[in-house]
């Protein structure tokens, strides 16, 4: 299930020759062409860490204009799938997915393409009021009881594999998503021993006491179809309208609240509380919400555990991931004063 770091360096290296290879006009692979466009020519469009995307100007039937990329079979099958399902739920949000296969002229190593429906974007951070709006009436679109948490085939965050087996309870789903997490950072970066100590006391105690009460005393988790991935990068604004538009999903079934997760990194300027208080206006928090925010403190370690696993010996995040977990360790399950762990931990 796991994808190796060298094959993630591998994957980056084959798209530095891409860039060298290609000038700002591209051939078309014959794959992306179909009956119904007329005419089409494509050009160097955006950037991305994992693929190679580019702008198609193609008219089919409705005179629609295309847009493409990009490498990696699985990884382009999940988020062609997980598009198709949100852009369902929520089309004035997520782009049309159009299509996704083998190409076929450029296939030695094989190669694979998306094509989106395109769309013009403006620079600068996405309206509060609009997006969070827009999401949470996402998620309530696609609330299922019955769905379960996960994903029917694989999905990925970027290049990196995240354990989206099918779970029918929210809290051991997550403790798994996490574990997965963890286990890749550790490959990337060795281990911590600290924080394999607070990490330990993560799963065995924090979890079912923040996480677990979520589903204790007559309440349960609804999943929800999530974008899995919703970092600033991710959300650009319509040229026209000023509508946010989502895109480059790792989209699986959740606790509704885990699309948040991403939003208290350091790194991302969506940590602004306005994003998250105008989500809150359209979807009320779980109980209890006195630890809504603890909560999303906690989902986001999996972001942060998974961009620590992108840049190895030289990524804050791990660091932060370990201070986050140790300050709701002490505020929700402490080691008892005079343990030894205690006394090493107060030390550092």
């Amino acid at each position: 299930m796991s994808i190796s770091i060298q094959l993630q360096l591998e994957l980056k290296e084959r798209l530095g020759a891409l860039t060298g290879l290609f000038g700002g006009s591209l051939p078309i692979d014959e794959a992306v062409l179909d009956e119904g466009i007329k005419s089409a020519s494509a050009q160097r469009y955006g950037s991305s860490s994992w693929s190679f995307t580019a702008k198609i100007d193609a008219l089919d039937a409705e005179d629609r204009p295309y847009v493409a990329g990009e490498l990696g079979s699985a990884q382009l099958k999940g988020e062609y799938t997980g598009m198709a399902a949100l852009h369902q739920a929520a089309p004035d949000l997520v782009p049309r997915p159009i299509a996704w296969g083998n190409l076929k002229t450029m296939n030695a190593p094989p190669s694979f393409f998306i094509l989106v429906e395109f769309k013009e974007f403006s620079p600068g951070l996405p309206d509060p009021v609009k997006l969070g709006a827009r999401l949470a009436a996402m998620h309530r679109n696609t609330a299922c009881p019955h769905a379960g948490f996960g994903f029917h085939i694989q999905t990925y965050d970027g290049a990196r594999v995240q354990d989206v087996t099918l779970q029918e309870k929210w809290t051991p789903f997550f403790s798994r998503l996490l574990a997965e997490a963890y286990r890749q950072d550790v490959e990337a970066n060795g281990v911590w021993p600290e924080l394999e100590v607070v990490y330990n006391r993560v799963q065995s105690h924090l979890i079912p006491r923040l996480i677990g009460v979520l589903e204790e005393d007559g309440r349960s988790v609804t999943p929800v179809l999530i974008h899995g991935d919703l970092w600033d990068g991710n959300i650009c604004n319509d040229t026209e309208t000023g509508d946010p538009w989502i895109f480059d999903c790792a989209t699986y079934y959740a606790h509704n609240e885990m699309e948040l997760g991403i939003w208290r990194a350091e790194r991302h300027q969506l940590k602004a509380e306005v994003y998250r208080q105008e989500y809150l206006r359209n979807y009320e928090a779980s109980e209890p919400k006195d630890e809504w925010e603890d909560r999303i403190l906690l989902y986001s370690a999996k972001t942060n555990f998974m961009f620590s696993v992108c840049f190895p010996g030289g990524a804050p995040s791990r660091k932060v991931v370990f201070n986050d977990m140790l300050h709701l360790i002490q505020k929700y399950v402490p080691w008892e004063e005079d343990s030894e762990v205690q006394s090493q931990l107060s030390q550092l």
